[in-house]
């Protein structure tokens, strides 16, 4: 028998001891995690990652129990991938509230060079002509933020093309509301 450290968190487990770690485990822990005691895992033919919680939640298993430990990585690194992007895909949507908020702020609000500029042509040529650019500047920004927002909408993290998708947004989120691409 051992004990195997399932992380909430995670979802799959981390560790597996020989003793019970109830000793080791630091005040607390037991919020993030969950101790089963049941049989070893071999590590000659399986990952102790790719242990899941069982449909009853009393114990782990592996869902990829059978296929080479090659296939078990695909798996287990695909399913991780829809793990992360259910909560990323939250988050993306706060970067880029964030970041639409943040250009328009930092590059249109009234002391911006931009703005001063824009201000005194108008000033000099008697029309308004010069601030209008601005704002259709500071709307197509606005539009950048919608239109990857509605991508961000459309794609579900429990399909895996889709959660990769969600993964390559988080990375190049910044790029794509600033320079529009």
């Amino acid at each position: 028998m051992a004990y195997l450290i399932y992380d909430k968190n995670e979802q799959h487990v981390i560790t597996q001891l020989d003793s019970d770690p109830d000793a080791f485990l630091a005040p607390g822990a037991e919020s993030c995690h969950i101790v089963f005691e049941q049989e070893a895992v071999d590590p000659e033919t399986d990952f102790l990652t790719n242990y899941r919680l069982n449909a009853a939640g009393d114990g782990v298993e592996n869902p990829y129990k059978g296929l080479s430990k090659a296939e078990q990585l695909t798996k287990f690194q695909e399913d991780q991938c829809k793990i992360k992007a259910v909560t990323s895909k939250k988050h993306l949507f706060e970067i880029i509230k964030s970041e639409v908020k943040h250009k328009i702020e930092g590059e249109y609000s009234s002391s911006s060079w931009k703005v001063e500029r824009a201000s005194e042509l108008d000033l000099i040529n008697g029309n308004t002509d010069a601030m209008r650019a601005l704002a259709i500047e500071k709307q197509a920004i606005r539009q950048r933020g919608a239109d990857v927002e509605a991508e961000l909408t459309a794609l579900d993290p429990n399909v895996a093309a889709d959660a990769k998708k969600i993964d390559e947004m988080l990375h190049n989120i910044t790029a794509r509301i600033h320079d529009g691409y």
